[in-house]
């Protein structure tokens, strides 16, 4: 495992990188936004490094990485520092993992840099913040109302039912948030994999103010209520749809329009998962992520 910080684009840019530097290369696009890599890696990393060359990214302004600088920040400017950082490092292509919000991330980077994308693979993506607050709410109510929040739950049903499209400025996540102790049953099917989800956050050695840096990313909101959804149609490259059975961010509706309208991809569905795959059903999320990358890696 070699961790280093890359001077890039007028910023400091923590990397992951894991694996034979001359072995296929995955590229992990985290979600949050605002996340960081440190729980994929931690999680995946290793497993992965063993059959590829697995480049995790804390992106600008996010934990180990310095400070957003003097830009404003938009997807745009994450993408030009992929690519710095794919030139940095000498890799001429590579597989490209986006997990959540890192969805729309990778499809956008797959669309504006697809000669250097021999594929993607989205995990559970966020292609329109509005179909998913819309399906996540009502259930987010319902456990509300089940732990004695009803007028959060009240709220969550007022904004799932807005006749315009929601927006960052909404925060729908406010209402949510009560859930406190029980908010991760929105995001996990089994219990015992929430908790060493926790812990191993609790354990990384990283105070409150370190991860709070994430906050930084708050800007890409209003980004993630734009429908890329449209753009799939668009892709040029090959592409797996990986997703949780009970999975509340990546929608039905979602999962049919990519169908529908990628030529050139699959989905593979976790049934024993919500939104983390890779730590609810782990070894088969590393064999079916390697066997997308040996396939498609030009």
């Amino acid at each position: 495992m070699t961790q280093r910080y890359l001077d890039v684009n007028g910023t400091t840019v923590f990397v992951d990188d894991r694996g034979e530097q001359s072995a296929p290369a995955l590229l992990y696009v985290h979600g949050g936004p605002g996340m960081s890599c440190y729980d994929f890696m931690a999680t995946m990393g290793d497993e992965l490094a063993s059959s590829m060359r697995v480049v995790g990214v804390d992106q600008r302004g996010v934990l180990r990485s310095g400070p957003v600088g003097e830009v404003s920040l938009t997807t745009g400017v994450l993408l030009a520092d992929f690519e710095a950082i794919r030139e940095r490092l000498g890799v001429s292509s590579w597989t490209v993992l986006g997990h959540s919000a890192g969805g729309a991330g990778a499809l956008d980077y797959a669309l504006s840099h697809p000669r250097a994308v021999d594929g993607v693979v989205f995990d559970c993506p966020c292609w329109d913040a509005d179909g998913t607050d819309r399906h996540r709410l009502p259930i987010a109510a319902a456990l509300l109302d089940e732990h004695g929040h009803p007028e959060e739950a009240a709220r969550c049903r007022e904004l799932a039912g807005l006749s315009r499209r929601l927006r960052a400025a909404d925060e729908t996540r406010v209402p949510v948030e009560a859930l406190g102790e029980h908010y991760q049953e929105l995001y996990f099917v089994d219990a015992a994999a929430s908790a060493r989800f926790e812990q191993g956050m609790e354990s990384a050695g990283f105070g409150e103010e370190t991860w709070a840096r994430g906050t930084s990313h708050a800007p890409l909101l209003e980004e993630m209520y734009v429908d890329r959804m449209p753009r799939l149609a668009e892709l040029s490259r090959p592409s797996v749809l990986l997703h949780g059975g009970q999975d509340l961010v990546t929608t039905p509706q979602m999962i049919a329009r990519y169908v529908q309208d990628v030529s050139d991809g699959s989905v593979v569905t976790f049934e024993e998962s919500g939104h983390f795959c890779y730590h609810e059903e782990p070894d088969r999320y590393a064999k079916v992520v390697a066997s997308f990358v040996t396939e498609h890696t030009r």
